[in-house]
């Protein structure tokens, strides 16, 4: 075997060892997610080959007013999706897009299992500049 061949058969083992942590990352956060000041909880389901969140639970009622589109600022924040198109990215974490109903802007998103029970939440913008986190707590 020339060191070519050996270096791409290296390359393809390391890949496919790769795909079955990436897919139980995938599924470790499928789930029901509480924020940390426990105002909602966001359910997280396959959505095709990616994974999507959508609020399933508010402490209050809460209408989506800072949204871009002044038609949809009356309508209720359960059952909005809020994250949308996460799949393996770097470092073992999830990436797609967050929205934040809080000031109506979709922030590039990651997610990352701190804990069996824990899930990180990471915003970033600016290319990864500027990041804000909050961290999730599995509920039953």
């Amino acid at each position: 075997m020339s060191s070519r061949s050996l270096g791409i058969a290296l390359v393809a083992a390391a890949l496919m060892g790769a795909l079955p942590a990436s897919a139980d990352s995938m599924a470790d956060v499928v789930g029901r997610w509480r924020d940390s000041d426990g105002e909602s909880e966001i359910a997280i389901a396959r959505c095709g080959a990616a994974l999507c969140g959508r609020i399933v639970w508010l402490k209050e009622p809460r209408f989506d007013q800072f949204n871009p589109d002044a038609k949809l600022r009356a309508r209720s924040l359960l059952g909005i999706q809020v994250l949308s198109g996460f799949a393996p990215g770097e470092n073992g974490k999830l990436a797609g897009s967050g929205y934040n109903p809080a000031d109506g802007k979709t922030y590039r998103t990651t997610l990352e299992l701190a804990a069996p029970s824990s899930l990180v939440v990471r915003g970033c913008v600016l290319g990864g500049l500027i990041c804000d986190d909050d961290t999730w707590t599995r509920q039953p």
